[in-house]
């Protein structure tokens, strides 16, 4: 029984074949490889953006973040002074450039008193208030804050006549007999002088007698971050 012989051509062309499904097969497995190579560096960066251990991602506020609170209990220049501490109440969340709330409303703001001093005539009708921001309680953490107050809303209520004042009024009653005195030589000169004391008594009492700075429990004030504040999400 007699068997064909392949040709040169088809052994050639066999060949051909044979060289161009391996060269397929190559680029599939190669297609393969980079896909699976791209995965899972896709899958190592997002493993790389989660935190470590579990832990939560921290959530941040800009500088220039405004966030509006209410004094917690009032405080007055004759009863207060510089140095304590006053607490306020986060009125509203604040949230983050993504929506995120980062301070929650009802969060205690720490606030130190820096200047509180009464007012007069003699020295500053108005008075003097500052307070500084200090730090926030966020998820039982205490977080330090850098940031500007607004004026804190306040009122002046005066004190009346203190006992160092009706000693000035005394002084300036005896002041102006005396003069009287020496001026008329006399009891009518002295009455005029003594009435004349008692006025600029008056006046001493007036220029000295202090208004105090009162500022009532729930004022409301304002705050803006000037650094930035980041606090891990719960």
């Amino acid at each position: 029984m007699s068997r064909e012989v392949p040709s040169s051509r088809q052994r050639g062309g066999a060949d051909m074949t044979r060289a161009l499904l391996s060269g397929l097969l190559a680029l599939s497995v190669a297609a393969c490889t980079g896909g699976a190579a791209k995965d899972a560096a896709n899958d190592g960066a997002a493993a790389g953006s989660r935190p470590s251990g579990g832990m939560a991602a921290e959530r941040s506020l800009a500088s220039g973040t405004r966030v509006d609170a209410t004094i917690q209990n009032g405080l007055s220049s004759r009863t207060n002074k510089s140095g304590e501490t006053l607490r306020a109440t986060v009125s509203g969340d604040v949230k983050d450039a993504g929506g995120r709330v980062v301070i929650p409303a009802g969060s205690i703001v720490t606030l130190t008193i820096d200047k509180l001093e009464p007012g007069s005539d003699q020295v500053r009708p108005e008075g003097r208030l500052s307070l500084i921001v200090n730090s926030v309680m966020v998820n039982g953490q205490e977080y330090p804050l850098a940031a500007s107050l607004e004026p804190v809303p306040h009122t002046m209520q005066g004190r009346g006549i203190t006992k160092d004042e009706a000693a000035r009024i005394g002084a300036g009653t005896a002041i102006g007999a005396a003069a009287g005195q020496v001026i008329g030589k006399d009891t009518k000169s002295t009455v005029i002088g003594g009435a004349v004391g008692a006025v600029a008594g008056g006046a001493v009492a007036a220029r000295y007698a202090y208004r105090d700075v009162i500022v009532s429990a729930g004022a409301p004030i304002v705050f803006t971050l000037t650094q930035s504040l980041s606090i891990p999400a719960k």
